[in-house]
């Protein structure tokens, strides 16, 4: 059966206009929490835990760890910014109330110039922090390298990875991994295989919301020009088979774990813990690939609106992941 592609034309009532000055909401659409605590605020959070398992709270130097993270969201922020400018034409067709996502661009809350003066502040304090932390860690230009490879490769206009297939294999999982082995070496000194393994357990996890992103805006990529894996492949349920990888890898991790933490129990309930959630990421994941099969030979007017609240539910599963995990490995450190 062909499939029927139902494409939503989303015109917003309140277009863009030149020169109305900068809008204060702009600032909270930039920060977007919903994507900045799930990645890089959990990624924070996990390396917090392998610092104090690594060297102990007296043997982490707490003001490098401190520089890094705000150096880590700094980036993090701008990526969104140019994200929006990216997706300025996608999100004039984004049905931005079932999603519930504001639009400043779309909006005339602010302009392209505005953003861009943004990111040239953004840029500048991180380069400045990051070389204040290179003369403390020689690696430092390395890893900041990575970050904003992740930042410009998927988000600048010139190279737009993101408009490209399978980044959710290659960019998404791994921006949690850079940025905990980043913090924990600017505290540690140390280059944590700890660190490595638990935050690509969580950068998979969390990355199930965000390939469940990519199907829930099928319509305005497709209309914007993105071609996303959903796009090209819109019959494959990409949710579900990433739920599916992201339980194998966790199961494939217990014997490193093991022989990195000497405990079998300890390895154990983390990869139970990120099995579980996984799981359950799994599941909603598997209700978000049907209703957009639904939506693909029929008409179906709500299906951003129901699966932006299942994809939701799972980067609320993928906080208390990283919460869990976290509590986990600091009671096994007292333990």
């Amino acid at each position: 059966m062909k499939p029927y592609f139902h494409f939503h034309d989303n015109k917003v009532t309140n277009s863009p206009t030149a020169g109305d000055g900068f809008d204060l909401r702009t600032f909270w659409r930039i920060l977007r929490i919903e994507g900045l605590i799930p990645f890089t605020g959990c990624a924070i959070l996990i390396g917090f835990a392998v610092t104090l398992w690594e060297v102990g709270f007296l043997g982490a130097d707490w003001r490098l760890f401190v520089i890094a993270v705000v150096a880590a969201l700094l980036v993090h922020i701008d990526a969104h910014i140019w994200n929006d400018i990216m997706d300025l034409e996608v999100d004039r067709h984004e049905k931005s109330k079932e999603t519930k996502r504001d639009r400043p661009l779309v909006y005339g809350w602010a302009t392209v110039g505005d953003y861009r003066k943004m990111s040239a502040i953004i840029t500048i304090l991180v380069v400045v922090l990051a070389a204040y932390l290179t003369m403390q860690r020689i690696l430092i230009p390395f890893l900041f390298i990575i970050g904003f490879f992740f930042d410009y490769g998927y988000n600048h206009p010139r190279i737009a990875l993101g408009y490209q297939p399978f980044t959710e294999w290659y960019i998404f999982p791994w921006l949690v991994v850079g940025v905990t082995v980043t913090i924990v070496y600017a505290a540690t000194g140390i280059l944590s295989l700890l660190a490595l393994i638990l935050s690509l357990l969580h950068g998979l996890t969390v990355t199930c919301f965000a390939v469940s992103m990519m199907r829930r805006d099928i319509n305005s990529d497709r209309l914007g020009g993105k071609h996303t894996s959903s796009v090209l492949h819109p019959e494959l349920p990409h949710s579900t088979i990433y739920g599916i990888v992201t339980l194998l890898v966790a199961v494939l991790m217990l014997y490193p774990l093991m022989f990195i933490l000497g405990s079998m129990e300890l390895a154990y309930i983390l990869v139970l813990t990120t099995a579980f959630i996984a799981g359950i990421n799994t599941v909603f994941g598997a209700r978000i690939d049907q209703l957009c099969t639904r939506a693909l030979y029929s008409i179906f007017p709500d299906f951003e609106l129901k699966a932006n609240k299942l994809m939701l539910q799972q980067v609320g599963a993928a906080m208390v992941h990283a919460v869990a995990i976290t509590g986990i490995l600091l009671v096994g450190k007292i333990v």
